[in-house]
């Protein structure tokens, strides 16, 4: 449609460009209609119409800043790390697992939801990712969640409410990474830790970082903004330096900046609880040496 058309007229709101666009379209036919004549390979049919009046009006493309650039950031990491199997946990198809596929990276999907679809190089587990249970500890080398831990706990996506959801999720992916595996991370980020239910939660980038210590380490922190990517900090990155960037994100209302960030797991994870444990048969073992002590000190008074 010829757009050009419109330049003059007085359009106060969508409902007028709406009709103006549908006499352009009226037109459009009979132009149509008068170039194709006789000719019978590609005739107008009034029954064959899909109707787009709004597309002459947009933008060459439409892109979502976070998405696009996460996913390009996600897919980069994957690529250079060299590794031919990714655990995902709620990324996007479309746009990250899709990248990964076109790179012949094969995918296992985790997601609490079903997934009935087969595709070459798609696999896929049902797992509520704030436990993982039917996943193995210490089996996973790299995992990736793009846009999803934010999300855990807020039901959603039709998990069940919890408050602490995220905090277990990132537990949950400590105990199934194995050591020396990779996690690459984006959730919203902000200057402060805020819940926007039940769409998810903007978090400081310090306490992400500090919920996997000491077994996973942040080796680069990197957040989107201005249509780039902005690499903050890498290397041995303290949770200073992490409080120092957090004061400096921008504050977006009811969101954050999307942040992204790196793990490296150093150390096997304990299991829940192992501290405890561990003090209990401690003490169990003492007293059984004072009970064994006491019996053979009773049998020397005797003898």
């Amino acid at each position: 449609m010829d757009v050009s058309k419109l330049a003059g007229l007085k359009l106060n709101n969508n409902d007028e460009l709406i009709e103006a666009l549908k006499v352009l379209y009226a037109a459009d036919i009979q132009t149509y209609v008068k170039q194709c004549g006789n000719d019978n390979q590609f005739p107008f049919d009034a029954n064959n119409q899909w109707i787009c009046l709004t597309d002459c009006v947009k933008e060459a493309g439409s892109v979502e800043q976070g998405y696009f650039f996460q996913d390009m950031w996600g897919a980069r990491k994957i690529y250079r790390s060299n590794v031919k199997h990714v655990y995902d946990i709620g990324s996007s198809i479309g746009g990250f697992i899709a990248h990964l596929l076109a790179m012949e990276v094969s995918v296992t999907m985790l997601d609490i939801r079903p997934f009935q679809h087969r595709i070459e190089g798609l696999n896929f587990i049902q797992t509520d990712a704030m436990n993982m249970n039917n996943i193995p500890d210490d089996s996973m080398e790299t995992v990736s969640a793009l846009c999803s831990f934010e999300h855990f706990g807020l039901g959603r996506y039709s998990d069940p409410i919890d408050y602490n959801g995220w905090k277990k999720a990132l537990h949950a992916v400590k105990r199934k990474m194995k050591v020396g595996g990779n996690f690459y991370l984006s959730v919203p980020v902000g200057r402060q830790d805020k819940v926007v239910f039940n769409a998810h939660r903007v978090f400081n980038p310090a306490t992400i970082a500090r919920e996997m210590l000491p077994e996973v380490s942040l080796y680069e922190f990197s957040y989107i903004a201005d249509w780039k990517i902005n690499t903050c900090l890498s290397g041995d990155i303290k949770l200073d330096d992490l409080e120092s960037v957090a004061k400096t994100l921008p504050e977006i209302k009811n969101n954050g900046a999307t942040g992204l960030f790196a793990f490296k797991k150093h150390l096997r994870s304990t299991p829940p609880h192992f501290e405890l444990t561990l003090l209990i048969l401690l003490i169990f073992a003492a007293c059984n040496r004072q009970r064994v002590k006491n019996h053979y000190a009773l049998r020397i008074k005797h003898s």
